[in-house]
């Protein structure tokens, strides 16, 4: 390798494999979805005038919350408390990266049903217990008893409208509810599976999303060897489980050069002057 170009060929790597915000240090603006509007009548979710129901997107519990407390700090403190569970799961991922990339391979071979299965097992590790409401708790702590008794009303009405949305005809009783308790909790839990699979599917958006790019550019550019795509997939799942991504630039140098160097002549090419494009781009 040129000693003349390996700046270059470096700061690109880096510049390609580091975020633009760092997952670690995500404001909870940025995570914790969209604001739920205030009503004159307390309730989230909406239901259209066929009767479509259209649930919320961020956790209800979270939802529910910001409709029935007006303190500015225990607001962002709520806020915050939705930061977190991204970031435990986000921690989650990294332990679990070898189940993650079974669910992504799954996926990628259009196996939607083992990819189910295996999300359904990495909850019951995370929450032994299937919370429906994970962040209630502490939620409920910080609200007075009007405030409380508010939020489980709103809270109760949501969960009973989304189980009613998704409830086939023909297991609905007249007043188009589940027929009885066990199609209830069966439709529920599936809900909330979904609504678990949503949070992951954020903490993969800010933490390990980046590096599934810098991957795919890279196979893009320099079209390795099946083997050296495996090698390369391989070599960054160990340098996440290593660095939990708190890598420092020396460790990502290392990590590009390792990557390089394990090329043969052809592709190193093709990585140099794909990455001295990069390079050129950013300035």
């Amino acid at each position: 390798m040129n000693t003349a170009h390996r700046p270059i060929l470096i700061a690109a790597l880096l510049a390609l494999l580091t975020t633009t915000t760092n997952a670690q240090d995500t404001p909870a603006d940025t995570l914790r979805g969209p604001d739920v509007p205030r009503e004159s009548r307390e309730s989230i979710g909406t239901t259209t005038m066929n009767g479509r129901f259209t649930p919320v997107e961020s956790r209800p519990e979270l939802a529910a919350f910001l409709l029935v407390c007006d303190d500015p700090e225990d607001l962002a403190h709520a806020r915050q408390l939705g930061s977190d569970r991204i970031f435990d799961l986000t921690e989650l991922l990294i332990d679990e990266i070898e189940t993650l990339r079974a669910i992504t391979d799954a996926l990628a071979s259009d196996n939607a049903v083992y990819a189910q299965t295996l999300l359904a097992q990495l909850r019951l590790k995370h929450d032994p217990e299937m919370q429906r409401d994970p962040l209630r708790p502490a939620l409920e702590a910080m609200l007075d008893e009007d405030q409380t008794q508010r939020f489980h009303r709103i809270l109760s009405d949501y969960w009973r409208n989304w189980v009613a949305a998704n409830t086939p005809e023909d297991q609905q009783n007249p007043a188009g509810e589940p027929l009885n308790r066990q199609t209830n909790q069966r439709i529920e839990n599936r809900l909330n599976n979904q609504l678990f699979q949503a949070d992951i599917a954020r903490a993969y958006e800010y933490s390990l999303q980046h590096y599934r790019g810098a991957m795919t550019a890279i196979y893009e550019a320099i079209e390795p060897t099946p083997e050296q795509r495996a090698w390369i997939r391989n070599r960054i799942i160990e340098h996440i489980k290593q660095t939990r991504l708190k890598a420092t630039n020396d460790q990502r140098q290392a990590l590009m050069l390792e990557i390089y160097h394990m090329l043969d002549q052809d592709r190193k090419t093709k990585l140099f002057a794909y990455m001295t494009s990069v390079a050129l781009d950013r300035n």
